[in-house]
């Protein structure tokens, strides 16, 4: 059976995509911190390594927060603008089938 979506609810829409967004980002982003923290500090002009103080804080937690906020906002723009525009184009289809378990 072909279903359409005719509406979706831009706000709990928006909400579980901004989380799984954020969490998804948050994941990505502690490997990527520790691969950083392997590298080799840069050499200064007297030979010396420079501390240049690598923003760990900043990229495993304030990051995956920017990436949900950002992402809450976008999603529910793009919600808005499908419930907008249904009635004119048409909606998502998909096929479903009911199995019986």
């Amino acid at each position: 059976m072909k279903v359409q979506i005719s509406k979706f609810s831009s706000h709990q829409t928006a909400k579980v995509f901004a989380i799984l967004m954020a969490a998804s980002f948050f994941l990505m982003m502690i490997p990527f911190a520790l691969m950083t923290s392997l590298m080799p500090s840069p050499v200064g002009p007297d030979g010396n390594p420079v501390n240049v103080g690598f923003p760990f804080g900043m990229m495993i937690f304030v990051m995956p927060l920017i990436q949900g906020i950002f992402g809450y906002l976008m999603i529910r723009v793009g919600c808005w603008i499908y419930n907008k525009l249904f009635g004119k184009i048409g909606g998502i289809e998909f096929e479903f089938e009911e199995k019986n378990v």
